[in-house]
């Protein structure tokens, strides 16, 4: 992975100067995890809900192709290209996209049986590559793709690549904005403290080049190109270990913000108390926010002007960094004119939409339907993270504390997986692309996820009868 990212900085740059990762995971009895897309489920019928660790991971995207093996990257291995993955030589524009979330602890409880609230902590990265085009990325990797014996000229708009790494501590509210017997509308809000680890980002406006005979060099090149790093970013930015800055963290910091309802929907025509619900819909904001970072003393925008740069000389130096080998001892001494520097810069959090309906067919059936739609545009003048906007629909089968789901999912540039995920007690265990990654030799989607939590419940009630007047 090291090779295709680093190419992908190194021509870029050159030019001009990567979860969704819980999907279909809705369970009706622990829902401390599912207060990361809606602060609403914060409030349940338990008495408490203690999230002890659950993490999950995730990449993918419509540039690279995965064999089988290639899913030990979630146990922390190396994979390589033409290896393990490989080019998607498809037409359409370029993109990659690549989430780690781990959470916990954290517990959600009631106060007074009316207020519930909820304080949850976790660490997550984020990678997005947007709008490269084909011809730019058959060039890239240890195995360049283009006719040898022509002259090709090449064009790059509006490309941005964003990373980042951050710790959060969320703080939830839920309550009653109405209550009834039959319906409870639930409204909820959550205040995230944000701490930067590191991040790095590029976006390229306009830029063109051409190439001769396949022989790595970039001719009249010429563009303009902003960039922004952290002074750690090279120790986790091209690394399979993005998590080893956590003891190099920057210190920088940032607010966000989650709001979401949800509605229950629970008629009940008998004299007994009725419990959980027949169906459930929600509705949600989050991650509106962004995170201001430090940036290294090679930040700002930069400026090519018909130069001739030997890109694949750069990405095959396998000690080149970003804050070092790449602007300080190349570009910037040799072709990159510097048009203005940054001490600061801002990443933009995922922002997203998310529509749940979870609707009790039978009393041991479920069927979940969720749209999470991303509400962020990629832009070569804006460092921002995404997700994918993502349509899954989940039937799960529940017996007491064990459950089977198979979520069904469909992505915005057309893409279909299926997965698979357990419960068990305290403990879950799945993935949202487990068909494809177990039978398939093009995988698209990579992901996987476990977690264990644990529910205070309430004390049983004793029904009462209820006289008729």
């Amino acid at each position: 992975m090291r090779a295709l990212l680093l190419s992908l900085i190194c021509i870029s740059m050159g030019v001009s100067t990567w979860a969704q990762p819980f999907m279909g995971l809705y369970a009706t009895q622990n829902s401390i995890t599912e207060i990361r897309e809606n602060p609403a489920f914060t409030v349940t019928q338990d008495r408490a809900q203690i999230n002890i660790a659950s993490a999950g991971a995730e990449i993918g995207g419509n540039s690279i192709v995965f064999k089988p093996g290639a899913y030990n990257f979630l146990a922390g291995s190396t994979i390589a290209m033409d290896k393990d993955y490989y080019r998607n030589y498809d037409p359409h524009q370029k993109q990659i996209w690549a989430s780690v979330e781990a959470m916990g602890p954290g517990a959600s409880f009631r106060i007074k049986r009316r207020y519930f609230v909820a304080v949850t902590t976790g660490v997550r990265y984020l990678m997005n590559s947007d709008n490269l085009n084909q011809g730019v990325f058959n060039l890239m990797g240890t195995h360049p793709y283009t006719d040898t014996n022509k002259t090709d000229s090449f064009k790059i708009h509006n490309y941005s690549i964003a990373s980042q790494v951050f710790r959060e501590v969320n703080l939830s509210y839920g309550g009653f904005l109405y209550e009834s017997e039959d319906y409870n509308l639930i409204g909820g809000v959550t205040i995230k403290l944000l701490s930067g680890m590191g991040a790095a980002g590029m976006g390229i406006g306009d830029a063109s080049f051409k190439v001769k005979n396949n022989d790595g060099i970039a001719y009249n090149a010429t563009g303009n190109v902003n960039v922004a790093f952290t002074p750690y970013a090279n120790s986790w930015a091209i690394t399979n270990n993005p998590f080893q800055s956590y003891n190099n963290r920057t210190g920088n910091f940032g607010v966000g913000a989650d709001v979401g309802v949800v509605y229950y929907i629970n008629p009940n025509e008998t004299m007994q108390l009725k419990r959980g619900y027949e169906a459930r819909i929600a509705m949600s904001i989050t991650d509106i926010g962004s995170i201001n970072y430090t940036a290294s003393s090679t930040s700002g925008a930069y400026a090519i002007t018909n130069k001739n740069i030997n890109y694949r000389g750069i990405s095959n130096n396998t000690n080149a960094t970003f804050g070092n080998q790449i602007l300080n001892g190349y570009l910037t001494d040799t072709v990159a004119a510097v048009k203005g520097s940054s001490s600061k810069f801002k990443v933009r959090l995922p922002t997203a939409f998310h529509f749940n309906a979870d609707l009790k067919v039978e009393p041991r059936l479920y069927v979940n339907t969720n749209l999470l739609l991303n509400l962020v545009t990629p832009s070569a003048d804006k460092f921002t993270n995404h997700y994918i906007s993502t349509l899954t629909i989940t039937p799960r089968y529940m017996v007491r504390d064990f459950g089977v789901a198979l979520p069904f999912s469909f992505n915005a540039i057309k893409q279909g997986y299926v997965g698979v995920i357990v419960f068990l007690g305290p403990v879950y265990i799945g993935s949202g692309s487990l068909y494809e990654m177990a039978t398939s030799s093009s995988i698209y989607n990579v992901n996987g996820y476990a977690g264990f939590t644990w529910r205070v419940k309430p004390k049983r009630k004793k029904e009462k009868d209820i006289m008729m007047m």
